[in-house]
């Protein structure tokens, strides 16, 4: 019991943060916005969880193995995530027309050191916080949106990331302001090549979950887009919300266990399974009654290739969840990089795909459907390189 109430307010917090972009992209997708209206949101979206993650390069789950990293990283992180946040910048500004591309430039800042004082919080298992950072700028972000009439997307963001991330850092210097570290220091050369592997796996990561929204979006098609948005919007929040929680709270724990075995990490892959299934089924459930309730869409007229596509994605998501969790905690340098490299390999021949669908020109209706289907593909590839890696941990490393 006592656990449970230990986790109440995280999960609050998380629980807020996620109802919130889950009633956002509800809204967005089903009121009388225009498809470039909703289409930019997505790229948003997209473009913001995809390059500033790129500002991180895996530091934030390097300080999970070693939580005290923060105290000698702090600059250098600053550094280069206004030179990443750069080159984040020009790209989208040389593929994609953002009149006011400064402000675009200052989401990316913010909302890379809201993930980096997020890790840390994390790290330290000060879960309440961590999830402040991680979804409390989600909050704040509906709140304007209602609150103003004229709706400017991006000037939303750069304000609920700037409020959440001054809060951050004040309650950074209430807590390790006057720590001191220990006198064995910890240098960051040392952690350079952990977190570039991370960075790599996570890069892929987070293309395998917004990557088809930033292509299609760069690409200029608004119809394909803004369908495919609507049914993620409507389809996954469930489940995708539940496993989140499941990844961000097992982590830690999983990492203070003196011993781990290959039966515990069978135990939890049966329990995500099961767990995915139910989840599914009342995601189906939820999203018909919300297609009937806001879009007018009876069940007949339900495009069930591409609800079942996006379900079947955010299944295999949640079964990932045990592999990835294992390897990102006990794997060794050499079996990251080996994993990163296929899940590159798995990631370019996604996007080549999908760019080759796009070219084609077959019917809107068989294309939102057609690259639905190659993101559940995409993710099944995934699961299976962690999931064999995760093997090889435990066949060849003692515990």
């Amino acid at each position: 019991m006592n656990r449970i109430l230990k986790i109440l307010p995280s999960l609050a917090v998380y629980g807020l943060g996620l109802a919130s972009f889950f009633f956002l992209d509800i809204y967005i997708s089903t009121a009388d916005f225009s498809e470039e209206f909703v289409s930019q949101w997505a790229f948003y979206k997209s473009s913001l969880f995809i390059l500033g993650g790129f500002c991180i390069l895996g530091f934030d789950q390097v300080m999970i193995r070693e939580p005290r990293l923060h105290f000698y990283i702090k600059k250098k992180f600053f550094i280069q995530s206004l030179l990443i946040s750069i080159i984040g910048t020009t790209i989208v500004w040389i593929f994609y027309p953002i009149e006011q591309i400064w402000l675009f430039f200052i989401a990316l800042n913010l909302f890379s050191i809201v993930v980096f004082l997020s890790g840390i919080y994390r790290a330290n298992q000060k879960y309440t916080i961590a999830q402040l950072a991680t979804n409390g700028w989600k909050v704040v972000l509906i709140i304007i949106f209602f609150l103003m009439t004229v709706k400017n997307m991006l000037h939303f963001l750069v304000a609920s990331l700037l409020i959440i991330c001054l809060m951050l850092i004040a309650l950074y210097i209430k807590l390790y302001g006057k720590t001191k570290p220990k006198e064995e220091v910890l240098k960051y050369q040392d952690y350079r090549k952990t977190g570039i592997a991370f960075f790599l796996h996570n890069m892929t990561l987070t293309s395998a979950v917004y990557g088809e929204q930033f292509i299609i979006n760069l690409y200029g098609n608004d119809a394909i887009s803004t369908e495919l948005f609507t049914y993620f919007a409507i389809f996954s929040p469930i489940i995708i919300s539940a496993n989140g929680f499941i990844g961000f709270f097992i982590g830690p724990k999983l990492r203070a266990k003196k011993t781990v075995t290959r039966k515990d990490y069978n135990a939890l892959q049966s329990k995500l399974i099961i767990f995915a299934v139910a989840m599914a089924a009342i995601s189906f459930v939820v999203g018909i009654l919300l297609l009937d309730r806001f879009k007018k869409v009876s069940f007949s007229e339900i495009n069930l290739w591409l609800a079942v596509a996006v379900l079947a994605t955010c299944m295999i998501r949640t079964i990932y969840t045990t592999s990835s969790l294992y390897l990102g905690i006990f794997a060794s340098n050499k079996h990251l990089y080996k994993t990163a490299a296929l899940n590159w390999g798995a990631l370019i021949a996604y996007i080549i795909l999908i760019l080759i669908v796009l070219i084609t020109g077959m019917d809107t209706g068989v294309l939102v459907v057609g690259i639905a289907c190659l993101t559940a593909l995409h993710w099944t590839i995934r699961l299976i390189i962690s999931h064999t890696y995760a093997i090889k941990f435990f066949n060849n490393e003692k515990h």
